[in-house]
């Protein structure tokens, strides 16, 4: 670890770190009298900074604003540093909204003023990222400034990069990725000047040499990522890089921060300046997760009760169709009746099982086609039949929008076997196969032992509303179907693929 103060008078640092800022900054004393802006200050309301010295805060508002000042002024008095959005008035008189982020300032237990970075967001339509962005700006003088900043000297590396190029090297990410010596070596040349006290606080360290002797003992496992992406921005000659990072604090705790460094104006050739800024993100991604965890309950009820919805609105309508057959005579008839109803409760049983699951991404096919294909044994056999149903499922959990037609699919095939296939009052077996392929693509076998049906036969050709329904079916899954003759019945063999959720909300 090397450490050193660039400059031997402090206020020349405070001076710099004034001049580069991106942000304006506004001094007042304890009578709300201007005592300092830079330049970028009078730049935002079209001032120039001697017009804005010695003015009070409240020529630069309206009545309202005025309002709004005073009591933000007083809550700072009683809470210290807070941030809040407000409204200006140019030297044009237009208005204009900008972000404050002010301190008292305490000299002796007394209010002697206040110090503000102001940044203009009046004319950004990405607002929140401005909120962000500025909250990494340096928000007062370096030691004095709530947000945790680095000084650091980059050169060194700098020079190692440059002398890499010339051994002709063109992809840093690569070459330090495949080489962590190399990286090791290139990222222990960095000298951190200073940090300040922020620094300190976020790390919970207990001082400031503790951090500049100890700082790598702050790196995680992302930690060579994270230097990577600041080493290929050097590589390519990038004045700033900023990326989301964790922290290992030396409390052993994890710190969710997003990190921003910008080169100081003057260095841009050797990297000799650096400003790192850290912003502690971690309540923020705390709230966000929490807010995120209860819209998912909230989503979950309301998937639960359309699901639900959905299941007894085709319950009623497999009602409807059951009633209805008694009362037809024609036994043709009341067979179509019958092959509607199944395929109505096909799609039921699916909305029925995601309703009960905790799940809603897929369901589970094993439990669905015992389910399915015990309903449909028991409705057109009897409860007591001599019919073996064997069915063998990989652990396979399928959405709704794959469930359903293959689950229309499967009643019809096994509808005609115990329709077609197995002669009444015989022993029969029927069975289902199913096994994933490589992602999404799965298998489907599917057949009896009955009687069979002739060679020539060809799906796509009939004109029976099921094996038409089946042909469709194939087809919207992206599927295929081939029959197997090398054993006596009825055998298919069909390839598929899961096709992709749609977004239920």
């Amino acid at each position: 670890m090397q450490t050193h103060n660039l400059f031997s008078d402090e206020h020349e640092l405070n001076k710099l770190i004034i001049e580069t800022a991106n942000e304006g900054i506004w001094l007042i004393d304890e009578k709300n009298i201007t005592v300092f802006v830079n330049q970028k200050m009078a730049e935002i309301l079209n001032y120039s900074v001697e017009e804005m010295t010695g003015a009070s805060l409240f020529d630069f508002m309206d009545e309202e604003a005025r309002k709004k000042a005073i009591e933000n002024l007083n809550q700072g008095k009683e809470d210290g540093a807070n941030r809040h959005e407000f409204r200006f008035l140019t030297k044009d008189g237009k208005s204009i909204w900008t972000l404050l982020n002010t301190n008292p300032v305490i000299k002796n237990g007394t209010y002697r003023g206040a110090l503000a970075m102001v940044t203009d967001i009046s004319h950004s339509k990405q607002h929140e990222l401005e909120l962000k962005d500025s909250y990494f700006s340096y928000i007062s003088l370096f030691e004095d400034s709530p947000v945790p900043i680095w000084d650091e000297d980059f050169s060194k590396i700098k020079d190692y990069i440059d002398k890499k190029k010339q051994e002709g090297v063109a992809d840093f990410r690569a070459f330090f990725s495949e080489n962590p010596d190399k990286l090791e070596e290139c990222t222990s040349l960095l000298i951190v000047n200073n940090i300040n006290q922020a620094v300190v606080d976020l790390n919970e360290a207990k001082s400031k040499k503790d951090v500049l002797e100890n700082f790598r003992a702050l790196l995680t496992r992302d930690s060579a990522n994270y230097a990577i992406e600041q080493l290929v921005a050097i590589a390519e000659n990038r004045t700033s890089c900023e990326f989301d990072a964790e922290l290992l604090t030396f409390g052993g705790n994890i710190r969710y921060v997003h990190l921003k460094w910008s080169v100081v104006k003057g260095y841009e050739n050797n990297y000799g300046r650096v400003y790192l800024s850290t912003t502690d993100m971690t309540e923020r991604i705390i709230d966000e997760n929490l807010s995120l965890q209860h819209s998912n309950r909230e989503k979950a009820v309301l998937l639960k009760e359309i699901h639900h919805r959905v299941k007894n609105n085709l319950q009623i309508i497999s009602s409807l169709l059951n009633l209805q057959s008694y009362v037809i005579e024609d036994p043709s008839m009341r067979d179509v009746f019958s092959m509607s109803l199944h395929r109505v409760k096909a799609m039921a049983t699916v909305h029925e099982l995601l309703y009960k699951s905790n799940d809603f991404s897929g369901i589970d096919y094993k439990e669905y086609l015992n389910r399915l294909i015990d309903t449909l044994v028991e409705s057109m056999k009897g409860e007591i039949n001599n019919i073996q149903v064997d069915i063998t499922v990989d652990d396979i959990h399928l959405n709704i929008n794959t469930s359903v037609p293959l689950g229309l699919l499967i009643n019809e095939i096994i509808t005609n076997s115990l329709k077609h296939g197995i002669e009444a009052d015989k022993p029969g077996r029927i069975y289902v196969e199913i096994y994933a392929d490589k992602s999404p693509n799965y298998t489907l076998k599917i057949g009896d032992y009955g009687k069979g049906i002739p060679k020539d036969f060809n799906i796509s050709d009939t004109e029976t509303l099921g094996l038409q329904l089946v042909t469709s079916l194939i087809d919207q899954l992206s599927g295929s179907i081939e029959r197997d003759f090398t054993t006596h019945g009825t055998h298919y063999i069909i390839q598929f693929q899961e096709l992709e959720q749609q977004s239920s909300i």
